[in-house]
């Protein structure tokens, strides 16, 4: 025999089991906080620091200096205007005086053209500072020979016959001073003069010419030499034949 489950009876099971039915709702889903975009700070360029340029040293002199008052001032060879300028002490140029005549008009200087050289430059066109009793005296130097030119003039006639011959010379010297010199003849005929002396009161040029001379045919050469005040020469070579 078949139960028969009525209408009643269906209810009061329903109610029953949902007295003891769970909750059951899905959780609710969880609230997703963005994350917040890190904060990058961009430092500003650190300037990158410039060099230093290094001072310019102006070397101290150990001495007592001069310097030319206006214009600039010829510095010379020996002390005195009589004596060849060698170089000279421009204006706003400064030079270690390293001497000094006996009478105090004349200063001897380091050389400010040329290094390691030294010059004279006069008193009373230069200006001075420093302790001028440490300066010592010094002796002029002995002038010198500084050059030596010689030139040769043929005038030719015939060979075997006379051709007069013609030597001329100049000598300078950077001061004054008493030049020996000679001449010398060489090659198909052979020649010295007797020493000659010549006379500067100051620094110059003289010419200077030999005697009489002539000779045949043939290949030649002529030296103009000095020996005091030191030795200086200089050499022609010249032939003797038909232009």
């Amino acid at each position: 025999m078949k139960t028969k489950i009525t209408f009643t009876t269906l209810v009061l099971i329903l109610a029953m089991l949902a007295c003891n039915w769970p909750d059951f709702l899905p959780p609710a889903a969880p609230e997703i906080q963005p994350t917040p975009i890190p904060t990058f700070i961009v430092p500003s360029e650190t300037p990158v620091p410039s060099a230093t340029p290094l001072p310019t040293l102006t070397p101290t002199p150990s001495g007592p200096i001069a310097w030319p008052k206006d214009l600039a001032v010829n510095c010379r060879f020996g002390p005195g205007k009589d004596w060849a300028a060698i170089s000279a002490l421009p204006v706003g140029i400064t030079s270690e005086i390293v001497g000094r005549t006996s009478e105090t008009t004349w200063w001897y200087i380091q050389d400010p053209l040329n290094p390691g050289k030294f010059c004279w430059v006069a008193t009373d066109v230069t200006d001075t500072a420093g302790n001028m009793n440490l300066i010592p005296i010094l002796e002029a130097p002995e002038a010198l020979v500084d050059e030596v030119t010689v030139d040769v003039a043929v005038t030719f006639s015939a060979c075997g016959g006379p051709n007069p011959i013609a030597f001329t010379g100049a000598i300078t010297t950077n001061g004054p001073a008493t030049v020996i010199f000679h001449w010398e003849v060489g090659g198909d005929k052979q020649n010295i003069t007797p020493d000659e002396t010549l006379t500067f009161v100051e620094a110059g040029t003289k010419s200077v010419t030999a005697g009489a001379y002539s000779a045949d045919c043939g290949s030649y050469f002529v030296l103009l030499k000095t020996s005091s005040p030191n030795e200086e020469f200089d050499r022609q070579d010249f032939k003797v034949e038909a232009p």
